[in-house]
Protein backbone atom coordinates (compact mmCIF):
# COMPACT_ATOMS: atom_id res chain seq x y z
CA UNK A 1 0.00 0.00 0.00
CA UNK A 2 2.90 2.32 0.77
CA UNK A 3 4.19 1.74 -2.76
CA UNK A 4 0.84 2.77 -4.17
CA UNK A 5 0.98 6.12 -2.38
CA UNK A 6 4.55 6.71 -3.52
CA UNK A 7 3.55 5.91 -7.11
CA UNK A 8 0.48 8.12 -6.90
CA UNK A 9 2.50 10.96 -5.40
CA UNK A 10 5.16 10.54 -8.10
CA UNK A 11 2.49 10.62 -10.83
CA UNK A 12 0.92 13.76 -9.38
CA UNK A 13 4.31 15.45 -9.11
CA UNK A 14 5.21 14.55 -12.69
CA UNK A 15 1.81 15.68 -13.97
CA UNK A 16 2.28 19.03 -12.24
CA UNK A 17 5.75 19.43 -13.70
CA UNK A 18 4.53 18.54 -17.19
CA UNK A 19 1.64 20.99 -16.97
CA UNK A 20 3.95 23.74 -15.78
CA UNK A 21 6.48 22.98 -18.50
CA UNK A 22 3.77 22.97 -21.18
CA UNK A 23 2.28 26.32 -20.17
CA UNK A 24 3.05 28.89 -22.79
CA UNK A 25 4.98 31.79 -21.35
CA UNK A 26 3.78 35.18 -22.48
CA UNK A 27 6.40 37.16 -24.32
CA UNK A 28 6.34 40.84 -23.23
CA UNK A 29 6.71 41.99 -26.84
CA UNK A 30 3.73 39.87 -27.91
CA UNK A 31 1.72 41.30 -25.01
CA UNK A 32 2.65 44.81 -26.14
CA UNK A 33 1.75 43.90 -29.73
CA UNK A 34 -1.63 42.71 -28.42
CA UNK A 35 -2.24 45.99 -26.61
CA UNK A 36 -1.36 47.96 -29.73
CA UNK A 37 -3.67 45.74 -31.79
CA UNK A 38 -6.56 46.36 -29.39
CA UNK A 39 -5.90 50.11 -29.49
CA UNK A 40 -5.93 49.99 -33.30
CA UNK A 41 -9.24 48.13 -33.18
CA UNK A 42 -10.73 50.89 -31.01
CA UNK A 43 -9.78 53.45 -33.67
CA UNK A 44 -11.15 51.10 -36.34
CA UNK A 45 -14.52 51.00 -34.58
CA UNK A 46 -14.86 54.78 -34.75
CA UNK A 47 -13.63 55.00 -38.34
CA UNK A 48 -15.83 52.14 -39.58
CA UNK A 49 -19.00 53.87 -38.43
CA UNK A 50 -18.03 56.99 -40.38
CA UNK A 51 -16.75 55.26 -43.49
CA UNK A 52 -20.01 53.39 -43.86
CA UNK A 53 -21.79 56.77 -44.15
CA UNK A 54 -19.56 57.95 -46.99
CA UNK A 55 -21.94 56.68 -49.69
CA UNK A 56 -24.82 58.72 -48.32
CA UNK A 57 -22.57 61.79 -48.04
CA UNK A 58 -21.48 61.35 -51.65
CA UNK A 59 -25.13 61.12 -52.69
CA UNK A 60 -25.87 64.41 -50.90
CA UNK A 61 -22.85 66.05 -52.50
CA UNK A 62 -23.79 64.80 -55.95
CA UNK A 63 -27.33 66.16 -55.55
CA UNK A 64 -26.02 69.53 -54.40
CA UNK A 65 -23.56 69.60 -57.31
CA UNK A 66 -26.49 69.34 -59.76
CA UNK A 67 -27.83 72.65 -58.46
CA UNK A 68 -24.56 74.56 -58.82
CA UNK A 69 -23.41 76.69 -61.72
CA UNK A 70 -20.19 78.03 -60.20
CA UNK A 71 -17.23 76.03 -61.52
CA UNK A 72 -15.20 76.54 -58.33
CA UNK A 73 -18.04 75.20 -56.17
CA UNK A 74 -18.42 72.17 -58.46
CA UNK A 75 -14.67 71.53 -58.29
CA UNK A 76 -14.79 71.77 -54.50
CA UNK A 77 -17.54 69.15 -54.35
CA UNK A 78 -15.63 66.93 -56.77
CA UNK A 79 -12.50 67.09 -54.59
CA UNK A 80 -14.58 66.35 -51.49
CA UNK A 81 -16.10 63.27 -53.14
CA UNK A 82 -12.61 62.17 -54.19
CA UNK A 83 -11.38 62.58 -50.59
CA UNK A 84 -14.26 60.43 -49.31
CA UNK A 85 -13.47 57.80 -51.96
CA UNK A 86 -9.79 57.74 -50.93
CA UNK A 87 -10.66 57.24 -47.26
CA UNK A 88 -13.17 54.54 -48.11
CA UNK A 89 -10.64 52.67 -50.27
CA UNK A 90 -7.82 53.07 -47.72
CA UNK A 91 -10.05 51.76 -44.93
CA UNK A 92 -11.02 48.65 -46.85
CA UNK A 93 -7.41 48.03 -47.86
CA UNK A 94 -6.43 48.39 -44.19
CA UNK A 95 -9.05 45.81 -43.25
CA UNK A 96 -7.73 43.38 -45.85
CA UNK A 97 -4.22 43.67 -44.41
CA UNK A 98 -5.21 43.37 -40.76
CA UNK A 99 -3.10 40.76 -38.94
CA UNK A 100 -4.10 39.22 -35.63
CA UNK A 101 -1.71 38.71 -32.73
CA UNK A 102 -1.54 35.00 -31.87
CA UNK A 103 -3.43 34.10 -28.72
CA UNK A 104 -5.13 37.48 -28.43
CA UNK A 105 -8.84 37.16 -27.69
CA UNK A 106 -10.98 39.60 -29.65
CA UNK A 107 -14.52 40.29 -30.71
CA UNK A 108 -16.00 41.01 -34.10
CA UNK A 109 -18.50 43.84 -34.01
CA UNK A 110 -21.46 44.47 -36.25
CA UNK A 111 -21.56 48.12 -37.20
CA UNK A 112 -25.32 48.21 -37.45
CA UNK A 113 -25.86 47.89 -41.17
CA UNK A 114 -24.32 44.46 -41.57
CA UNK A 115 -22.25 45.81 -44.46
CA UNK A 116 -19.01 46.23 -42.58
CA UNK A 117 -17.23 43.09 -41.56
CA UNK A 118 -13.62 42.14 -41.26
CA UNK A 119 -11.76 38.92 -40.91
CA UNK A 120 -8.40 38.77 -39.30
CA UNK A 121 -5.77 37.01 -41.32
CA UNK A 122 -4.13 34.16 -39.50
CA UNK A 123 -1.05 35.40 -37.74
CA UNK A 124 2.01 34.90 -39.89
CA UNK A 125 5.00 33.18 -38.37
CA UNK A 126 6.73 36.28 -37.02
CA UNK A 127 9.11 36.82 -34.17
CA UNK A 128 7.77 38.89 -31.25
CA UNK A 129 9.85 41.86 -32.46
CA UNK A 130 8.42 41.57 -35.97
CA UNK A 131 4.83 41.20 -34.68
CA UNK A 132 5.29 44.28 -32.55
CA UNK A 133 6.46 46.27 -35.58
CA UNK A 134 3.56 44.97 -37.70
CA UNK A 135 1.04 46.02 -35.05
CA UNK A 136 2.63 49.46 -34.73
CA UNK A 137 2.31 49.91 -38.49
CA UNK A 138 -1.31 48.70 -38.48
CA UNK A 139 -2.16 51.18 -35.74
CA UNK A 140 -0.34 54.05 -37.47
CA UNK A 141 -2.20 53.31 -40.69
CA UNK A 142 -5.66 53.33 -39.09
CA UNK A 143 -4.79 56.55 -37.25
CA UNK A 144 -3.83 58.14 -40.60
CA UNK A 145 -7.10 56.94 -42.12
CA UNK A 146 -8.95 58.53 -39.20
CA UNK A 147 -7.08 61.81 -39.72
CA UNK A 148 -7.90 61.69 -43.44
CA UNK A 149 -11.55 61.05 -42.58
CA UNK A 150 -11.55 64.07 -40.25
CA UNK A 151 -10.14 66.23 -43.07
CA UNK A 152 -12.76 64.89 -45.50
CA UNK A 153 -15.46 65.72 -42.95
CA UNK A 154 -14.22 69.31 -42.76
CA UNK A 155 -14.41 69.48 -46.56
CA UNK A 156 -17.99 68.15 -46.46
CA UNK A 157 -18.99 70.79 -43.92
CA UNK A 158 -17.59 73.55 -46.11
CA UNK A 159 -19.47 72.50 -49.24
CA UNK A 160 -22.81 71.47 -47.74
Amino acid sequence: MKRFYKSAAYCLLMSGLLLTACEEKKDPKMEEAGKIHLAAMEVEEAVAEHVETSDSLKTLLTEKKKTLTDAAAVASIDSTIAALDRVHAAFHEWEENLVEVPGLPHEHHDHGDGGHQHDHKPAPDLSPDQMLEVQKEIKANIEKIKADWDKAQEMVKKVL
